[in-house]
């Protein structure tokens, strides 16, 4: 029988203009993802335009994630209608292995990615991907 572990790691959101916010300190496990899943399920449904959303997401602390839980995140973000997603790794102690690390899983999955140093340039660059056609 195996034991079901509890989520490490936390998560916040906010929503402005069809821009969800994830504020995220890990590290993180699977049973975190499959928690932060559920839960920006019911945010996209509810709180967003489901054809034409985007999301920022801020990584702070010790953002390293189990490998079992980047595979599901993986599986997960590959069928979502994420329009393009934003990364902020500044407040994360590694930034540059936290952002190489979900960028490749970003990218694997097919979604439009890029990371940024400011919370202002990513949230103006979601903006502009949110208004394209693309």
């Amino acid at each position: 029988m195996k034991a079901e572990l509890t989520a490490h790691g936390q998560c916040s959101y906010s929503v402005d203009n069809n821009i969800v916010t994830i504020d995220a300190t890990g590290p993180w496990n699977l049973e975190f993802f499959k928690k932060m899943h559920r839960e920006l399920s019911q945010i996209i449904l509810n709180d967003v335009d489901f054809e034409n959303f985007a999301i920022l997401l801020i990584l702070k602390g010790e953002s390293l994630a189990a490998k079992d839980g980047l595979d599901y995140h993986l599986k997960l973000v590959k069928s979502g209608p994420t329009k393009a997603l934003a990364i902020h790794s500044a407040l994360s102690d590694a930034p540059q292995i936290t952002q190489s690390i979900f960028q490749r899983v970003y990218d694997q999955a097919g979604l439009k990615n890029q990371a940024f140093d400011s919370i202002e340039r990513a949230n103006a660059w979601l903006k502009t991907q949110l208004n394209s056609n693309a």
